[in-house]
């Protein structure tokens, strides 16, 4: 038994020392993920909490930082995961901007914006967080996984692909009009 309680010993010691070194990049990877600050500081500690738990399968095959991520990467996954279990029902028989692809239909293409590296703009990306900030919980859930969590198999979400592709297609009409509305307008 004093050999379990020194490995338990051992995995605070060298977890405390991780809490330390990689707490902001897993708190930043995370927040960029849900652009909820709460949310995103208890991913990382659910993150530790289960390296601590789990230390004894560290195989030290990769660095403490990629395993820790891949962790994160999951919890990241599991909330996706539970957001789109919460029932939404979607109106069928709506028209589609977009065809089977993601793209606009070539009827549907809006007018093209003229401002140019607005990413590179703080305000913009601001402005931009609050649009996303103002989806639906499960359409802004979308856009994220869509556009920063790319390699992201639908399926493990538990809802069909054509619900995935409504609730997308909603949020980038919404989120579009908002940024036309919040940003573009005042560009002008």
């Amino acid at each position: 038994m004093s050999s379990v309680q020194t490995d338990s010993n051992d995995a605070k010691v060298i977890i405390s020392s991780w809490v330390n070194e990689y707490t902001d990049d897993l708190y930043a990877y995370a927040v960029k993920r849900v652009s909820d600050d709460n949310l995103a500081k208890d991913l990382v500690q659910n993150t530790f909490l289960a390296a601590y738990q789990s230390y004894s399968k560290f195989e030290h095959k990769s660095k403490p930082k990629t395993w820790l991520t891949s962790i994160l990467k999951n919890k990241v996954m599991d909330h996706f995961r539970q957001v789109y279990r919460r029932n939404e029902t979607f109106i069928e028989g709506q028209e589609s901007s977009y065809d089977e692809n993601g793209n606009w239909k070539e009827n549907q293409v809006p007018e093209p914006w003229t401002a140019k590296n607005v990413l590179d703009n703080p305000n913009f990306v601001s402005v931009f967080d609050q649009c996303i900030d103002n989806l639906p919980e499960k359409w802004a859930s979308s856009v994220r996984i869509k556009y920063l969590e790319a390699d992201m198999d639908i399926e493990e979400l538990g809802i069909t692909k054509a619900n995935y592709w409504k609730m997308l297609e909603r949020a980038r009409t919404q989120l579009r009009g908002c940024l036309e509305e919040n940003w573009f307008k005042l560009d002008k």
